[in-house]
């Protein structure tokens, strides 16, 4: 199992799932979820937490599950 691959997924697994949030209340996020991470890397430790905590909890959980990890 390649790390690399899976989190190469998860910006397009999320710009994919919640397009519609994209389009209408997600605007501010302008490139789309790639930059709820630093440089666009989409790992836990690259979690802009500022950025994160700004989205719907819905999708704070479906990133958490993309990363693999759940945060109580």
């Amino acid at each position: 199992m390649t790390e690399n691959m899976g989190n190469n997924n998860v910006i397009e697994n999320l710009d994919s799932k919640y397009r519609g949030y994209l389009d209408d209340e997600g605007k501010w996020l302008n490139e789309g979820f790639k930059n709820i991470f630093i440089d666009g890397e989409p790992n836990r430790e690259n979690l802009k937490t500022s950025v994160y905590l700004m989205l719907p909890q819905e999708i704070r959980e479906y990133v958490d599950h993309l990363l693999g990890e759940k945060i109580d």
